[in-house]
Formats: C-alpha cells, sequence, structure tokens
C-alpha cells in the first residue's frame, strides 16, 4: 500500500477515523496523509472561509491565515502521533471532491479514510458522503457513525478487504 488518505474532521468520528488511518499506516509501514479543507459560506468559492469552530466568523484567505491553519492543523495531530513521523499535511483550499481526486490521481494514498458523522451528512457542498465514497475510484472507509469499530466501504475497499485490517462482521457496502 503507498499511502493512507485521511480527511481531518474534527469530531469524535473524526478521532475514530484518525486512530483507524493511523493504525492502518503503521500496519502497511506507509504514509499518513492529512487532508484538512478550510470551509466556505459559499460552495464553489473558497477565497473566504470560517475561522472559528462555530463558523460565524469569516475571513479572506490570505497566506498568513494559511500559515495560521497549516499550524493549527500539524499541532493538533502532533500528540496523537506520538513516533510515527511518516504524515504530511495537507490544508487545501479548493473544493473537498476535487482535491481527493486530484491527490488520489497524484499517487498520494490508496486508501481514504473519512469519520462518518452521519446519515447522508453533507460532503464538500455538492454531495452527501455516501454518493461521494459510492462515485470514488479508489478505496474509501467510513469509520461510525455509532461506534469506532463500525465500518463502510465502497466497492473498491470491498475489493481490498484482506489489506484494510477490519475484523469479519464489523463491515458493510455504502448504501
Amino acid at each position: 500500500m503507498n499511502g493512507v488518505g485521511l480527511c481531518a474532521i474534527f469530531s469524535r468520528q473524526g478521532d475514530w477515523a484518525f486512530d483507524y488511518a493511523l493504525s492502518l499506516a503503521r500496519t502497511h509501514k506507509t504514509k499518513l496523509n492529512v487532508f484538512q479543507f478550510l470551509e466556505s459560506p459559499y460552495t464553489m468559492r473558497r477565497d473566504v472561509v470560517f475561522v472559528d469552530a462555530a463558523k460565524t466568523k469569516t475571513a479572506p484567505v490570505t497566506p498568513d491565515l494559511i500559515a495560521t491553519k497549516d499550524k493549527e492543523l500539524r499541532m493538533g495531530f502532533d500528540d496523537r502521533l506520538g513516533d510515527y513521523t511518516d504524515v504530511g499535511f495537507r490544508l487545501c483550499e479548493g473544493v473537498d471532491e476535487v482535491e481527493l481526486r486530484k491527490c488520489f490521481r497524484k499517487g498520494d494514498y490508496e486508501v481514504l479514510v473519512i469519520g462518518y458523522i452521519e446519515k447522508g451528512a453533507s460532503f464538500g457542498g455538492t454531495t452527501t458522503i455516501e454518493e461521494f465514497a459510492k462515485k470514488f475510484h479508489g478505496a474509501v472507509v467510513l469509520v461510525g457513525p455509532e461506534t469506532p469499530s463500525t465500518f463502510y466501504l465502497n466497492k473498491p475497499a470491498i475489493d481490498r478487504i484482506s489489506e484494510l485490517s477490519i475484523p469479519e462482521g464489523k463491515w458493510q457496502p455504502i448504501e
């Protein structure tokens, strides 16, 4: 396996997804690539983004803002990574689906792990998480939404189940 991708989602399910993605990267001795998307009040434009967790304050995207958010991303995972150093961080300014597809085509990861907050959750502002995962050409593993040991897999992930370290009976296909 040549890399594990993780969409950084700051929630309980996002924590579960991180734990699983890190474990998978350790098992395969491969790079963990963490992607965080700057959220915008606009669907396609990303020149103005939310700067607070409550999504009430916005600011224009500037080099200083990107540097601050990049540092926050790295610091947010630093303690949890422990001694694992084969990690890349990418703060993405574009649309989620487009950026993730580009990075997949470049070979940054083979398996994408995402915290599954709830069924029908919006993904990237243009689709649902299930629709994104079903259409994605690479393996996608959704972790949650109820427990850290519940996994939903798209077809390419099911085809690679033997590499994913998911116990029998703990996964189901994305519907």
